[in-house]
């Protein structure tokens, strides 16, 4: 794939086409910002209520090669990420606390694990809004997928408060030596520092970035399925 002048080419089963980029709607990235900000919040002791994992678990479908079901879709863990210019002190620095933690112990330096994400949340103009990200851990069917066809589809859903957005995307792999790929790892395992200290973070092949070229909504009610980009 290439990008030029805010549009992205790539090349599906032998044929170029290409999908003029879009930033993520004020809404959604508002969403996302607010409500991964009351969880952490939450996990904190600073606010009440259950934390909702609502804009971190996306259905990711991607183009299959089965004639009679052509669709494939899975469940991924999806996060923001932040502007190129901040991606590799971030990710010194989560992997500074994941560490500690190996240090002091996982329960004893999960505050301030939790307070290093709330502080990036409460800062959103640190964050890209051209892109998000997610880790390839299992190489199965989506893997597999994407290689042939970099076309997907992201559908979020709220369950608490019905909120429902999909994203038409084109996927691309990044690989460990990208700041991106550090970032989204360092992060991944900062909320889930493995127990055995020979667990590298960048044990996973690639991470995927996902640049957005439509966005439908899909709440339920009289503006479901109207395109917002």
């Amino acid at each position: 794939m290439r990008i030029e002048n805010g549009v992205v080419h790539i090349v599906v089963r032998g044929q170029e086409k290409s999908y003029r980029l879009h930033q993520l709607d004020d809404e959604f990235f508002r969403w996302q910002i607010q409500t991964r900000s009351k969880s952490l919040k939450i996990f904190l002791g600073l606010e009440k209520g259950v934390p909702n994992f609502s804009p971190h678990t996306v259905v990711m479908s991607t183009f299959s090669d089965e004639e009679e079901f052509p669709i494939n879709s899975c469940i991924k863990g999806l996060g923001l990420v932040p502007k190129q210019e901040h991606l590799e002190k971030f990710a010194d620095r989560a992997m500074e606390l994941i560490d500690l933690a190996r240090q002091k112990g996982i329960k004893e330096t999960m505050n301030e694990r939790i307070k290093f994400l709330l502080d990036l949340y409460e800062n959103p103009d640190i964050f890209d809004r051209n892109v998000l990200s997610s880790i390839e851990m299992f190489y199965k069917r989506s893997y597999k997928n994407v290689l042939k066809d970099p076309r997907a589809t992201l559908l979020f859903y709220d369950q608490m408060s019905g909120y429902s957005v999909m994203f038409n995307v084109v996927v691309e792999l990044v690989p460990r030596s990208d700041p991106f790929y550090s970032y989204v790892t360092a992060v991944h395992d900062l909320f889930h520092v493995p127990r055995d200290p020979s667990v590298r973070t960048d044990r996973y092949e690639y991470v995927y970035r996902f640049w957005p070229v439509e966005a439908y909504d899909k709440t339920p009610g009289p503006k479901a399925s109207t395109r917002i980009f």
